[in-house]
């Protein structure tokens, strides 16, 4: 039954959209893949505003959460409280980022079913009126190549074949690799992006800071290395498909944070620079 409803709410509409865009736009179906992550990106469009809206509220608390910090230093319980009880008054939902990130894993999950359905023959999901507008008869099949890819495949599926460095499967290794790489200078970017008025120069001393904000800046730190990680491990297993569409949405997501809120966007950038800068001396 959960399979019946997955199919229908999510898997098969996907599965039709994307086949229309593969009929429309020359039968590529890594351009189809590619237009999908657009589009996709676009319709979080305001759910991306929303976080950054609660990203914006949680830095103007900073201050407020501090004193309640120092105040009920011994009272854990009577802190979440009280921090509860502000979010509520300023309206911030701790809970704000689940909002870009469920979608995101619908997609991915219906995505993986859509290429395991284009590989076969009859291709099932298909509505009648989208079959007939691709004109599928007997022996259809779908052109899977997209550059050195196919795109139903992933690196291990061809190093068992080839060989783990054969030249079949190393544009399969790169891929993984580049989506890594991406997924680094994105998590970066929106990082700096989120906390434009940090900057090495400002930085409190271990004294001055809390212990709630080593916390948080360890936190980010971590997974700012081990995101990328997890997601170029991800996509050594999984069709180069998804490693492609992974690529175009961390590069939008970068480009909506851009557009979004333009006047935090030049801080951040300054203070990008200015990290980017002080390392360099450093080295000197």
């Amino acid at each position: 039954m959960f399979t019946t409803i997955w199919n229908t709410v999510f898997s098969d509409p996907l599965l039709n959209v994307i086949m229309l865009l593969y009929h429309y736009l020359g039968d590529n179906l890594g351009l189809a893949i590619l237009a999908i992550a657009v589009i996709v990106r676009l319709l979080m469009t305001p759910l991306v505003k929303r976080q950054t809206e609660m990203t914006r509220k949680m830095a103007s608390l900073k201050p407020q959460l501090e004193v309640l910090q120092k105040k009920y230093a011994n009272n854990k319980e009577k802190l979440t409280q009280e921090q509860m009880k502000l979010y509520k008054k300023v309206g911030y939902n701790p809970l704000g980022c689940a909002g870009t990130l469920v979608p995101q894993l619908i997609i991915l999950s219906a995505l993986i079913g859509v290429i395991r359905a284009v590989t076969s023959s009859d291709i099932e999901g298909l509505y009648p009126w989208v079959s007939e507008i691709l004109g599928i008869t007997d022996g259809f099949s779908i052109n899977t190549k997209f550059l050195f890819f196919d795109l139903t495949k992933s690196y291990n599926s061809v190093s068992s074949e080839f060989g783990r460095v054969s030249a079949e499967a190393l544009p399969y290794i790169g891929l993984s690799i580049l989506v890594g790489v991406v997924q680094y200078i994105t998590t970066l970017f929106t990082q700096k992006m989120q906390n434009p008025t940090t900057t090495p120069a400002k930085k409190k001393s271990g004294k001055e800071g809390s212990v709630s904000e080593d916390m948080q800046a360890n936190m980010q730190k971590s997974m700012m290395y081990l995101f990328p990680l997890m997601t170029a491990f991800f996509t050594i297993s999984m069709p180069a498909a998804l490693g492609w569409y992974w690529i175009v949405q961390s590069l939008l997501l970068a480009i909506q944070y851009l557009s979004l809120d333009f006047d935090k966007t030049k801080k951040g950038v300054q203070n990008l620079w200015d990290l980017l800068k002080k390392k360099k001396e450093d080295k000197l």
